[in-house]
């Protein structure tokens, strides 16, 4: 008998025996105590003597550990579903940029409406390029009549079409001078608006020798950059003043555009060192941190004028290189139509039609980028603008994508890649799918792999929501030995190894595996394994050469 099952005996013995003895103990009288205490001392020496003899004697019992055993290949199909987070979106979506800064003159659209491919969303201001498309047409038309007239000579009413040509490119040319003025003087104003109106008010002596900026900021150099800029900024506000006060339409306009050109330019660097050193300075009692937030706002606001100016710059001088070039097309059809043309005059007034055609297509791409169109046709997702808003170059402004299309898209480890197929089907809430793609490399700002889901039936999705899925993950074939995963418990780590037990003859087998990466409560075994290896599924607690029961 098992030395702890006559341990148990004996103790049960004692509870049983224990009331009857104090009342035998009672009716015979406390002398007799002493005796009884010394037969039960003596009794229950004797049982341990007996119990440690019978122990000693005793061969040691031997406990056998039942287990599981079950093949790789069924191990390793018993993988569960992959659970992923999703985004769904349009298979068809597409958002437009802005391509031009400018205030919105026209809204045609609405949220939630449905658009046709083409149709016009907004417009945003652009008086001056539909005049040039309008500048390009006639210019365009008057090639075109030289064209005619160089080929087959000209008529009387002809040729007054010719000189009303010449007529109207003088008055164009003219036009174009006199707005040019008004641009030059404007962008003057400006300037001197912008650093005696504004910045000069962070200054003491602004422009004169000795100027200091009152603003105290934490680079020195900065400062120091910013006075010297100044002083030399007096030089130009002192030009464009005598130049606003002498300059007409008929005065070189290309040259003080030219030179106006680089004065701005100058200023606005100057206002970047100014707002670089306000966004650098430090509250002092006499600048507090309210007045350099408002310095600020005052002198971003002047750099942005100033950007706007050299651009009206830009175009006052195409403006009058279009004109001038129109009359000089003007002036030489009606030369040609009064002499008649040679050979090569009709080479050349062919090249002067395909010209004007590539000016019209230009004036036209420039007049297009001031219109926000539908690129497809879907419904408007995302669309802001109102009358009057201003808009920078770049900004998105309009979203249409088709709703009853609807694709899943999610992101997964490139170990969960290798278990993910083309055509696999895909549990979506509320909603069924099959995978459409899986990218062959990993995205560059997520460091996953892109999984695109197609959605059998959409209803109940929305364009960009989140979504669980649930991808199956493929089975393994008889040869693949790349993607085996089993339960952790299969796996037993050791000082020195790590191995898995196979059962031959009933006796434990260690076999070492190399391990991958860890998929919940799984591993993946890189090498050590093939599928149809028969092991114990739980070795926790087992040894090597350990004798087993097959459950």
């Amino acid at each position: 008998m098992h030395p702890n099952t006559l341990i148990i005996k004996a103790v049960l013995f004692i509870r049983a025996s224990g009331p009857r003895t104090m009342r035998w103990i009672t009716r015979a009288g406390f002398w007799k105590l002493g005796a009884g205490v010394t037969f039960a001392v003596i009794g229950i020496a004797a049982a341990f003597v007996i119990i440690r003899g019978t122990a000693l004697n005793a061969e040691p019992e031997i406990q056998i550990h039942s287990v599981e055993v079950k093949s790789v290949a069924e191990l390793s199909s018993g993988t569960t579903p992959l659970s992923l987070v999703g985004s769904v979106s349009s298979k068809s979506e597409a958002t437009v940029r802005a391509e031009r800064s400018g205030q919105v003159i026209g809204v045609y659209a609405s949220l939630g409406q449905s658009i046709a491919a083409g149709t016009i969303a907004a417009e945003i201001e652009n008086a001056s390029e539909r005049a040039a498309v309008l500048q390009a047409e006639g210019g365009l038309d008057a090639a075109r009549a030289n064209l005619a007239k160089t080929t087959g000579g000209v008529r009387s009413e002809q040729r007054s079409t010719l000189e009303t040509n010449v007529d109207n490119a003088i008055v164009a040319l003219e036009s174009a001078r006199s707005g040019a003025l008004t641009t030059l003087l404007s962008a003057y104003a400006s300037v001197n608006s912008g650093i005696r109106g504004t910045t000069d008010k962070m200054f003491t002596n602004a422009g004169l020798s000795g100027s200091t900026f009152n603003i105290v900021s934490s680079d020195s150099a900065l400062t120091s950059e910013v006075e010297n800029t100044r002083n030399v900024l007096s030089q130009y506000l002192a030009r464009e003043a005598a130049a606003s006060a002498s300059l007409t339409s008929s005065s070189n306009l290309e040259t003080e555009i030219t030179t106006a050109q680089a004065e701005v330019r100058a200023a606005r660097n100057f206002l970047d060192l100014v707002v670089s050193a306000l966004n650098k300075g430090i509250q002092t009692p006499a600048v507090s941190a309210s007045a350099i937030a408002t310095y600020l706002a005052e002198a971003t606001a002047v750099r942005t004028s100033l950007t706007s100016t050299l651009s009206a710059l830009s175009n006052a001088t195409q403006s009058i290189s279009s004109a001038q070039s129109a009359l000089d097309v003007a002036r030489n059809n009606l030369e040609q139509g009064v002499t008649g043309g040679q050979t090569e005059d009709v080479s050349a007034a062919k090249a002067a039609v395909k010209q004007a055609q590539g000016g019209l297509a230009a004036a036209r791409a420039n007049l297009e980028k001031t219109i926000i169109r539908a690129p497809i046709s879907g419904t408007i997702n995302s669309f802001s603008l109102k009358r009057g808003d201003y808009v920078q170059t770049s900004s998105p402004v309009l979203t249409v994508a088709n709703n009853n299309s609807l694709e899943v898209i999610a992101y997964v480890s490139e170990n969960d890649a290798r278990e993910i197929s083309v055509g696999q089907d895909v549990s979506i809430e509320r909603a069924t799918g099959v995978v459409t793609r899986v990218a062959p490399a990993l995205d560059p700002v997520t460091k996953k792999i892109e999984v695109r889901i197609g959605v059998n039936e959409p209803e109940g999705l929305i364009n960009g929501q989140s979504v669980l899925v649930s991808i199956t993950r493929t089975q393994l074939s008889s040869g693949d030995i790349s993607r085996i995963t089993i339960p952790i418990s299969a796996v037993k780590v050791e000082s020195d190894r790590t191995v898995v037990f196979t059962v031959d003859a009933g006796v434990l087998v260690a076999h070492e595996v190399g391990l991958g990466a860890l998929l919940g409560d799984r591993v993946v075994v890189s090498t050590g394994l093939t599928l149809d290896m028969h092991i114990v599924t739980d070795a926790r607690g087992l040894r090597e050469s350990e004798k087993v029961e097959i459950k």
